[in-house]
């Protein structure tokens, strides 16, 4: 039976004698949720970082707060007049409300950022308008202005994971730098360019040319809203070019960019004088994001921080009225009470795992993925989940001295949280430990013809 493999392989994997775990601590939980049956229960109510296994608290609470058909909208608006000639004498806004993936192409039908912008600035020509006397603003003040999470690290928040949630994100509100590796180990590398443009940053480069393999170790350093980037670190020698990816970080003026030299390429002039914005606006055009069971799709499988902390805010938003972090903290932990989560040593600080103050237990993690089998939006839910073998399902979390892993294994919900271990062998034992979950109970297994 599979109850019988899953305890044979916990007992293997997080034996306290078990060097790769010695100054380790564990949390480790499974139940039989069609018989409610406990398999596994080691230190089970021990509060330990999940890292980015709490993109599944997250996206249960989304499915159930906002519901799948869900979906984020951007409106174009104008304020003042448009005259006989086609001049607007006023203002053109993009007003965002919190669309993870406005300007990535990443989820169908969205758009890459040119095409978006390319879009928007057909439905400005398609209004008349020939000049704009005013100015092309970002507007994101939907949400609360700081993007990052505050207990986030310092090394996260120049670079691409890091990037925070804007009303108003574009591009997944990352950009990729090409450099050049110098001409031998040590030597400067050069910086070839930026996609997209990075408009009003300037980026200050001590990138060195590393050995040949040694992969990306190069680290951006900035804060959000910094028109200052610094790049430190290495790229390996060898390659022709090598990429990284940052963190745009002024998400609304770069998309209100995006979108001015979209205008001017059409021959639409943009005089940015200032007009009065307290006058009423007029939405002409609204951009729709794909639905939110496709973002949680991709929340789950990619592990996209972006679009996990985007959910966060538009839940806060939703339930405590505010588009902030603070605000989507009170909206999960009201959606876990509701569902008679014990949150004895729960805290959470993000939707996506990124900050080393979530803390979880493995039997609250359970607990979700159990209330979860019973909804109705469960197989949404199950099939954003990695498959991780034939009859495996989980959710992977992996930072700095943590590893976790949470997720389904036929009726078997479990977790697993691992924080303080440096035993590279680790590694190994994980992978054994996974695939000794993903074996079939003997009731899976079809039966063998007798022979006659």
């Amino acid at each position: 039976m599979i109850a019988i493999k899953l305890l044979l392989a916990t007992l293997f994997f997080i034996s306290p004698e078990d060097p790769a775990l010695e100054s380790a601590a564990v949390s480790a939980y499974a139940v039989n949720t069609r018989t409610g049956e406990v398999i596994i229960d080691q230190n089970s109510r021990k509060s330990l970082m999940p890292g980015s296994c709490m993109k599944v608290i997250t996206t249960a609470a989304a499915l159930h707060l906002l519901g799948p058909e869900f979906q984020f909208q951007t409106d174009l608006e104008y304020d003042g007049k448009i005259d006989s000639e086609g001049t607007l004498h006023g203002n053109l806004y993009i007003h965002g409300r919190g669309d993870p993936c406005l300007g990535s192409e990443r989820i169908p039908p969205a758009l890459s950022w040119r095409a978006q912008a390319e879009a928007w600035a057909h439905a400005v020509e398609k209004l008349g308008i020939r000049k704009i006397e005013g100015d092309v603003i970002g507007d994101a003040s939907d949400w609360e202005r700081a993007l990052a999470v505050p207990s986030w690290n310092w090394e996260d928040l120049g670079n691409y994971y890091g990037a925070g949630a804007s009303a108003l994100s574009f591009h997944e509100n990352a950009y990729t730098l090409t450099f050049v590796p110098g001409s031998a180990v040590g030597t400067a590398a050069h910086l070839a360019g930026t996609e997209p443009p990075l408009w009003g940053v300037t980026l200050q480069t001590e990138v060195t040319t590393g050995p040949v393999g040694s992969g990306d170790q190069a680290c951006i350093y900035g804060s959000e809203y910094s028109p200052i980037q610094a790049i430190r670190g290495t790229i390996p020698a060898g390659v022709k070019q090598f990429s990284i990816r940052g963190a745009i970080p002024n998400p609304p003026a770069f998309c209100a960019r995006a979108l001015l030299k979209a205008l001017q390429e059409r021959g639409i002039a943009v005089h940015s004088r200032a007009i009065d914005l307290s006058l009423p606006r007029i939405v002409f055009h609204t951009t729709l994001s794909p639905p939110l069971k496709t973002i949680v799709h991709a929340v789950n499988q990619v592990s996209h921080n972006l679009y996990a902390e985007h959910l966060l805010k538009k839940m806060g938003e939703k339930i405590e009225l505010q588009g902030s972090t603070a605000a989507g903290v009170q909206a999960i932990t009201q959606f876990l009470q509701q569902h008679k989560i014990d949150l004895k040593g729960f805290n959470i600080a993000d939707g996506s795992g990124l900050s080393r103050k979530n803390m979880i237990t493995a039997q609250q993690l359970v607990a979700v993925l159990t209330e979860m089998k019973t909804s109705e939006h469960f197989s949404c839910f199950l099939q954003s989940l990695p498959a991780m073998g034939a009859h495996l399902r989980a959710k992977s979390g992996s930072m700095a001295f943590v590893r976790a892993y949470t997720g389904y294994a036929g009726d078997v919900a479990f977790a697993i949280l691992i924080n303080h271990s440096q035993d590279p062998a680790l590694g190994k034992k994980i992978d054994q430990f996974l695939s000794d979950l993903d074996q079939p109970s003997a009731d899976e297994k079809p039966a063998t013809p007798s022979k006659r």
